[in-house]
């Protein structure tokens, strides 16, 4: 069994990802990892996916809402559970690790938390979020942030770690579109 999840992990991340068909790479994100993607979703390529084994075997896996531009080196770890909601966009690079290590543990164990992403949420790129954060809705990652604590919705947080610089509209309406092209 370890050994297919392997394979599957290797053949995604080596071979799918590379694949200039968002069909291919949907239909092998959700049938092969159990990814829950939805509609109008967009996942670009080069994305590297962590992934616990199918969500229905009791992992929590990865749930991307509607509406949600992932885009180009993005890295999901759905090993502790990654809920991202509608409308949201990570810019290219963003890493959202959900396993660390207890670095005072004699067997330096890992810890799995679960990151919630809020709807119309934005990151930027290079950001980086870390085990047990919940970003909240409409809030706002500056580029090369690195979250370590949740941010209340609406906010805008920035640097290493992550501090509130700013708020955002709580007027959001928009609707994300992502044009599939051929080689996205």
């Amino acid at each position: 069994m370890r050994i297919r999840l392997y394979l599957a992990q290797y053949l995604t991340n080596y071979v799918v990802a590379k694949l200039p068909s968002y069909s291919i790479r949907h239909l092998w994100y959700r049938r092969v990892l159990g990814v829950r993607i939805g509609q109008g979703s967009a996942l670009l390529m080069g994305l590297y996916l962590y992934v616990p084994g199918r969500s229905n075997r009791g992992h929590p896996g990865i749930t991307i809402g509607a509406h949600t531009v992932i885009n180009r080196q993005c890295c999901l770890d759905g090993r502790g559970g990654l809920r991202i909601g509608d409308n949201v966009s990570l810019s290219p690079g963003v890493w959202l690790l959900t396993d660390q290590h207890d670095i005072n543990d004699p067997e330096f164990r890992e810890q799995l938390a679960p990151i919630a992403i809020g709807d119309y949420a934005f990151l930027g790129s290079r950001a980086l979020v870390l085990p047990g954060v919940t970003i909240g809705e409409g809030a706002v990652v500056a580029a090369g942030a690195v979250v370590t604590a949740d941010v209340p919705p609406y906010t805008v947080v920035g640097g290493v770690p992550a501090r509130p610089i700013g708020t955002r509209s709580r007027d959001l309406r928009y609707t994300m579109r992502h044009d599939k092209h051929l080689f996205e």
